[in-house]
């Protein structure tokens, strides 16, 4: 299986609420790996989430040319961005990956990508993901404990120092793994708010002594280029001046 070596992300704050039937969701970029989308709003009683005007998408790409080019064509596949408030996008090279994820086969989930050679330094863009077989045994009640968790931790790190933005998203497909995305100043701010002692930590022991999702992955990013605004800032170049 290919795996990426480069995503774009982006971040999407609509006019108002929408749901899967009120977007053009069909579109994706050319030559990408995978297009995945979906809402950023509460958790509703059967683990979904509700009506959202946040939405996110994430594409994976094999090379650079290809990710540029879907990066610089947002407005073919990002579903109504000229209905959107604010919008922000960042290119990304995966400097680091551990983990399964289904992003790439959903039939057979594994690692997700193939980590570059050269880090280039600066800000760290972090992409977590989670998920559940869907086959005999499914619990859609271990979907609900570990998504009301993940909002608890992101609550959490809302406060955390050297963070500076970030999105949970549930992808509009069923059985499709769960992604949260947060920029952080530099890696050490965000491995002191994650492994210290505190939610996240906690959610992480739990994870290793009760299995409460069937799996995860983690990769680390550098960003190589933004564009747009999410609450008034470019993230990013927010990230650099606090370095």
């Amino acid at each position: 299986m290919t795996r990426a070596r480069y995503a774009s992300i982006h971040w999407l704050r609509y006019t108002a609420r929408r749901t899967p039937d009120q977007l053009p969701l069909a579109s994706q970029p050319a030559a990408c790996l995978s297009w995945k989308v979906g809402p950023d709003g509460a958790l509703g009683a059967d683990g979904r989430r509700l009506p959202s005007d946040v939405w996110c998408g994430v594409a994976t790409y094999e090379n650079e040319a290809d990710a540029r080019a879907g990066f610089n064509e947002r407005e073919r596949f990002v579903p109504a961005l000229d209905q959107t408030l604010e919008n922000w996008h960042v290119l990304l090279l995966a400097v680091a990956h551990r983990g399964e994820c289904n992003h790439l086969d959903s039939e057979r989930p594994g690692p997700m990508f193939e980590q570059s050679q050269h880090d280039p330094g600066g800000p760290l863009f972090v992409m977590t993901t989670a998920g559940f077989n869907l086959g005999p045994g499914f619990d859609v009640g271990r979907v609900i404990d570990f998504r009301k968790n993940v909002d608890h931790v992101r609550a959490w790190l809302g406060s955390a120092d050297g963070r500076i933005a970030s999105q949970v998203i549930t992808p509009h497909t069923p059985g499709d793994d769960g992604v949260t995305m947060s920029v952080w100043r530099d890696d050490a701010a965000m491995v002191s708010a994650a492994y210290r002692p505190g939610k996240h930590r906690d959610q992480i022991e739990r994870y290793k002594a009760e299995h409460t999702a069937d799996r995860t992955s983690f990769t680390r990013f550098r960003a190589l280029e933004t564009c747009g605004t999410w609450g008034g800032i470019d993230p990013v170049a927010v990230a650099r001046r606090r370095e």
